[in-house]
């Protein structure tokens, strides 16, 4: 809306086809629009038409946001941006943009400069002409975030026992392992249904044959369904949840509420409100995880975790096919391994797994690769991370009891060899 209350036609036309033709979700359409709006204020504020916008109007739009980051001020620039080049190919405005394969080899001066959205930290997917405003705030490259290696799960899961809230301690220890053991993503977490654990019937008969269970996720990433491997123990210690505290949980607010409180489909529930966990709330809850267990990095690093071993489990089953078939296969596809990883984690572009790939390479090269099959590989992690959690506790036992001991052992001592206190056991004995 303008100043006057009234609505924009070319910017609701545009969000319209992002939403209906670009397959824009709404949350991300709501998104473009709040930043738009800001920009559009900042318009009225100077008198100035949209049709008459140049980069020192641009310009001094962003450096008006001396209170926002980097990558706040780029992401609304995009948005002001790819609005300005969709209007420009639809013909709201003309000669605003040069835009390739467009208008390029048209003989004017762009009122907006632009640049290669392609290579460096400037390459955006979804830049449909591949161009990024001129003035994009330049962003610091960001540092890789360590990996979480088996010590530190461990640690973290130390944590969950030694927080404050035990009625929460399962729940807690189950985020943790869906994240690394299957790579959930906070949103899939969030979303497990009841309907998607199965019953105790096929997890004994996947636990019989040592498989994992297909797990069907439909709250995805791009909202492509896809299928994700769970241990028949995870599937086991999730049911147990499910008929343990969630029912408890689920029992006190229904006695509390009566029939206005509805159960929720989702797995996962607040302790406080009985509603399922908020995707704010996981985040925070993930971060007092990290900062308790003293651990570096933040939740999603748990994914890159589970990445990096699949990886490794998948590159194994590589070297045991080269190794079996020395005649016909004679060196790692890498990309297709690239590919398989990429489907079963739910990435859509390959290029960004690269990282993981050479991470997984490195640590093979270290420690050796053996021939085992993936669910076994992922079962030895999992028992791993068990055995590093137990470690923890004991270590944190360990420390808790040293430190009190000693300090007790002391005062003993300084009272024993107090004259005052000699005399006075001496008189007390004489009495």
């Amino acid at each position: 809306m303008n100043e006057d209350g009234q609505f924009v036609d070319p910017v609701c036309d545009y969000l319209r086809w992002q939403v209906v033709y670009g397959r824009l979700k709404i949350s991300s359409a709501k998104t473009y629009a709040e930043h738009i709006l800001h920009f559009w204020n900042h318009l009225a504020s100077r008198g100035l038409p949209f049709d008459e916008v140049n980069d020192a109007a641009l310009l001094e739009w962003l450096n008006a946001q001396t209170k926002a980051a980097d990558s706040t001020r780029g992401a609304r620039c995009d948005a002001v941006f790819d609005l300005y080049v969709w209007l420009e190919s639809e013909g709201y405005v003309n000669q605003m943009v040069r835009i390739p394969g467009l208008n390029d080899h048209d003989p004017f001066r762009p009122q907006l400069s632009s640049r290669s959205a392609k290579g460096g930290p400037f390459r955006r997917s979804n830049s449909k002409f591949g161009i990024v405003s001129a003035l994009r705030p330049r962003q610091p490259a960001t540092p890789i975030l360590p990996t979480p290696e088996t010590d530190d799960i461990g640690q973290l899961h130390a944590a969950i026992d030694t927080a404050a809230n035990s009625e929460v301690a399962e729940r807690n220890h189950l985020l943790l392992d869906w994240y690394i053991q299957v790579g959930l993503r906070r949103m899939e977490w969030q979303a497990l249904t009841l309907g998607q654990i199965p019953s105790w019937d096929s997890i004994d008969a996947a636990a019989g044959r040592m498989h994992a269970v297909e797990v069907l996720l439909t709250a995805t990433k791009g909202s492509r369904p896809r299928h994700a491997g769970a241990l028949p123990e995870l599937l086991e210690r999730t049911r147990e949840y499910i008929e343990g505290p969630r029912k408890q949980i689920v029992d006190r607010f229904r006695t509390k509420y009566g029939t206005a409180y509805k159960e929720p489909e989702e797995v996962f529930l607040s302790n406080k409100t009985g509603a399922p966990l908020k995707p704010k709330a996981i985040s925070n809850l993930l971060t007092r995880l990290f900062e308790l267990a003293q651990v570096k990095g933040h939740g999603h690093r748990l994914r890159a975790t589970y990445l990096t071993r699949l990886f490794e489990a998948e590159l194994m089953l590589e070297q045991a096919r080269v190794a079996s078939y020395p005649g016909e296969k004679l060196q790692i596809d890498l990309e297709l391994v690239l590919r398989r990883v990429a489907e079963r984690a739910g990435h859509r572009h390959i290029d960004s797994l690269r990282p993981y790939l050479t991470l997984a390479r490195k640590r093979l090269a270290r420690q050796g690769g053996t021939e085992q099959l993936l669910t076994i590989q992922q079962l030895l992690e999992a028992k791993s991370a068990e055995l590093a959690h137990t470690e923890a506790l004991l270590s944190q036992r360990r420390a808790e009891y040293d430190s009190k001991t000693p300090a007790t052992a002391q005062e003993t001592l300084k009272k024993s060899s107090d004259p005052t206190t000699a005399i006075t056991k001496h008189e007390g004995r004489q009495r």
